[in-house]
């Protein structure tokens, strides 16, 4: 098996409508594939709920894996065994220089300010548009 890793990057949080994507024109060759994830926040989620939210969010596509190199068949199997739960988990925690998993992902007290105001708006209506989180892990080539 060849060797990998992972590189998680929490790319934007706030309204889609004014996140300008992530595309890879510059990306490295190895770099061999990507996974997005993107899922609605409330500015009041713990590392381990966002770790949870990114795996259900990756594991509710059949097909997450962005193939960025030609890869034979049973290297593209090799990249989806290495995309565990578990070796996600620990890219993350890795990324986030491995906090308590209680502690608040969103610990800046501007968060918390939005996290207010959101609070405020259901209790007004349900029908509320939710700011998203959005990133992606990128699988790299270590051989």
């Amino acid at each position: 098996m060849g060797k990998y890793s992972l590189e998680v990057v929490f790319d934007y949080v706030g309204y889609p409508d004014c996140y300008s994507g992530h595309g890879h024109s510059f990306t490295p060759e190895d770099v061999v594939a990507c996974v997005r994830f993107g899922f609605p926040v409330n500015y009041k989620e713990t590392i381990q709920d966002i770790i949870e939210r990114v795996i259900e969010d990756i594991d509710r596509y059949i097909d997450p894996i962005e193939f960025l190199q030609e890869l034979s068949p049973e290297e593209e199997e090799e990249v989806a065994e290495f995309l565990s739960d578990e070796n996600i988990k620990q890219a993350i925690l890795e990324t986030l220089g491995y906090p308590d998993l209680n502690e608040p992902f969103f610990d800046d007290p501007l968060y918390q300010e939005f996290a207010e105001e959101i609070e405020d708006l259901e209790e007004e209506d349900e029908m509320i548009e939710y700011p998203m989180l959005i990133g992606y892990i990128h699988v790299w080539r270590e051989d």
